[in-house]
């Protein structure tokens, strides 16, 4: 078994007689246009590589493991495994594209061809006190089912066994890893997130710089600690870090250095040195592949010298290829202030209709804010409009501000824009009076749509 390594989350498992492709986002722009690679990757020089794969794993429906412009171009007779969800967004959205989608039940093992195997596991059950990913991708009301966003995936030949762990948060998955313990009694390899995509803290504008700088190195320590925690638990002899490997685009590229996500380098030398002193796991080695790079599970070795990121040409890359590019909204006309307000008033009463269903209270007043007026969703369900200069609540608050250009596709719909994916791809910038993090204002605004 090898595996070959080309952007973030996207990875290629070659068996002896198979190959398949995992989460493919190989063109820059998602997000909204905001989340490019580095180094650049040129899908339409290799497209016969892609669409030379067997088969296609999509872990979950976030555009930076479902890219939609990458998708389009890949050869749409190659079968796509996704898990079962209760839910079928992403289903649809793949079968909308021309794919022929294969949905695995939890735990099942399925073949692939005579030396391949595949595991789709649910993380867990919906919890998004844990998860933090409020994509509408579960019904809460919904009693059976899974209802989580991200999978587990688990590869075998009969020799090797390599477990993907995707975006998934350890503690949503520690029940599921306990299970596939024991379904496989010996891991091999592990493919596991090392970093936190979203918009804390680069988006808080009630936070200063220097607070900024200590917010991300913690959330940079947090997501190394769990990435450990995920390679301690299945006993791999071998791992791999990767996904949300990004770089922000256009505008949004001043953010860059405050999103607490470190260089691929670091995570490999924070684990390195932690493992060479851990008395448990010292044996534990890297996959330490670099972009286009393969690792040999049988032999344990790369296909090249790993390469290290040089800062200096990454930085001139980002202000030589992506600082000037458009994000998707900033061709559109800019809408005024009265269409906006028209459509949050539709939109707010959907809002209201979806915080009864699901029992949410809120104690808190959220702001949208447009130039110098804002937009004023009251916690007593009413809604309203004041001019900036008059804004003097005392009050716990909670301020939303984009361009207004995108600002009219999400109150337009999902079709258009989602809030999710709007934050994770730095597009939302916060104002806030309070420090703890309210999972039911961001809960309840995912449904501000018409």
């Amino acid at each position: 078994m090898k595996i070959k390594l080309y952007r973030s989350a996207t990875v290629g498992i070659h068996f002896k007689d198979f190959k398949i492709l995992m989460d493919p986002w190989l063109t820059d722009g998602e997000y909204y246009g905001s989340w490019s690679h580095y180094p650049y990757y040129d899908l339409t020089s290799n497209i016969d590589e892609i669409n030379s794969y067997n088969a296609i794993y999509i872990s979950h429906i976030h555009p930076d493991h479902c890219s939609e412009n990458t998708l389009k171009m890949i050869n749409k007779n190659i079968p796509i495994y996704i898990h079962s969800y209760h839910t079928k967004f992403l289903k649809f959205k793949l079968e909308r594209l021309g794919f022929k989608v294969n949905e695995l039940i939890h735990g099942k093992k399925y073949s692939l061809s005579k030396y391949s195997n595949i595991n789709i596991y649910a993380a867990d059950n919906c919890n998004p006190k844990l998860c933090l990913k409020i994509m509408g991708c579960a019904d809460l009301n919904a009693k059976n089912g899974s209802q989580q966003i991200d999978t587990l995936a688990v590869f075998d030949d009969g020799k090797n066994v390599l477990v993907n762990t995707n975006d998934c948060p350890f503690e949503l998955a520690k029940s599921t890893l306990d299970q596939i313990l024991k379904d496989y009694s010996d891991i091999t390899g592990v493919l596991t997130g090392y970093s936190g995509a979203g918009h804390y803290p680069q988006c808080f504008k009630s936070i200063s710089n220097k607070d900024k700088i200590v917010a991300a190195k913690l959330k940079q320590q947090k997501f190394l600690n769990q990435a450990i925690k995920f390679i301690e638990k299945l006993k791999a002899k071998t791992y791999l870090p990767f996904a949300g490997t990004y770089t922000l685009t256009g505008k949004l590229s001043k953010l860059q250095d405050l999103r607490g996500v470190p260089l691929i380098d670091d995570a490999f030398l924070f684990f390195e040195n932690y493992f060479k002193n851990s008395k448990n796991y010292n044996h534990v080695m890297p996959m330490k592949i670099s972009a286009d790079q393969t690792f040999d599970l049988d032999l344990k070795e790369n296909s090249s010298e790993y390469k290290f990121i040089n800062k200096l040409d990454y930085k001139n890359y980002i202000d030589e290829n992506l600082k000037h590019k458009k994000l998707d909204y900033e061709n559109d006309i800019k809408p005024n202030f009265d269409e906006l307000y028209e459509l949050s008033k539709s939109a707010f009463t959907r809002f209201l209709e979806k915080k009864e269903i699901n029992n949410v209270k809120l104690d808190t007043d959220i702001y949208l804010k447009v130039n110098e007026k804002l937009i004023k969703l009251n916690k007593n369900n009413t809604i309203d409009k004041i001019n900036e200069e008059n804004f003097t609540n005392k009050e716990k608050y909670l301020i939303y501000e984009t361009d207004p250009r995108l600002l009219k596709k999400l109150l337009m719909g999902p079709k258009y824009a989602h809030w999710n994916n709007a934050e994770i791809g730095s597009h939302i910038n916060f104002y806030r009076n309070f420090d703890n993090y309210d999972i039911s204002l961001y809960e309840s605004l995912i449904y501000l749509h018409n």
